[in-house]
């Protein structure tokens, strides 16, 4: 499923073949080395260019993003593999009693510390994008049921130019453009919701759309307007809609 997220234009897959195989070459033949990172250039390469079609499955941009990332871990990790040999090589014949020797070890040495230090920051972006992928699903859970009230729900929508609308639906009380977050509110996630909300008024011709920003971490006690946007929990969404129409004030009961 993940694999079918994303995808390469066929021209450019074309190209990523000769040095693929390359590297397949290098393996077979017992050039571990070139091999390993030859087929790090072409992994980096791939996730580089993939792109994220549209399926509007709910947390299904994020999962994809998610994935990309942990295809960037392993070919990073695949030379830092590669360093770490090179070390051990640098060790077992004395490279360090050579001028040239104690340049390259230094110099891989930096280069291994910037390795380390961007594997753990592509680990920690795949796995905010994974967990912000888990809260949308979880808020689709909650909201799909009012599709049988008459509610239209579509989940991640992509926006013209780049991001995308996590959940936006349309009911008895208006409309609504809701964007999730897994951590805490704050003022730039507010300012995305309202954004949203604002392509989707355009985007569909509609005359209001109220903006939600629903968190995982913290949530207020009761639903908080901040400006434009409504700040909330997921077990707080059901409730909200039902009682509010998109301006924000009570429902017609």
């Amino acid at each position: 499923m993940l694999l079918a997220a994303t995808r390469v234009r066929s021209w450019e897959g074309l190209l990523l073949c000769l040095p693929g195989g390359l590297s397949v070459f290098f393996l077979l033949s017992g050039q571990l080395a070139a091999g390993l990172v030859l087929a790090a250039v072409v992994i980096l390469l791939a996730v580089s260019r993939a792109q994220i079609p549209e399926l509007n499955i709910a947390g299904g941009y994020a999962r994809a993003r998610a994935f990309l990332l942990l295809g960037r871990w392993i070919a990073l990790y695949l030379i830092f593999a590669v360093v770490i040999w090179l070390f051990i090589l640098m060790h077992e014949q004395h490279w360090t009693r050579d001028p040239h020797g104690t340049v390259a070890f230094w110099s891989l040495l930096g280069f291994s510390l910037f390795l380390a230090r961007e594997l753990y920051r592509v680990a920690e972006q795949a796995n905010a994008w994974l967990l912000g992928s888990d809260m949308e699903r979880e808020v689709a859970r909650e909201l799909d049921p009012l599709r049988a009230e008459g509610w239209l729900i579509t989940h991640d929508i992509r926006k013209d130019r780049g991001g995308n609308v996590d959940h936006f639906l349309t009911g008895p009380n208006g409309a609504f453009a809701i964007e999730t977050k897994r951590g805490r509110p704050r003022v730039s996630d507010r300012g995305q919701a309202i954004s949203n909300a604002i392509w989707a008024k355009r985007k569909f011709g509609l005359p209001f759309v109220t903006a939600i920003l629903c968190v995982g971490t913290d949530p207020p006690a009761a639903p908080e307007q901040h400006g434009p946007v409504w700040v909330l929990g997921r077990e707080q969404l059901l409730e909200f809609l039902h009682h509010t129409t998109d301006r924000g004030r009570p429902a017609a009961t």
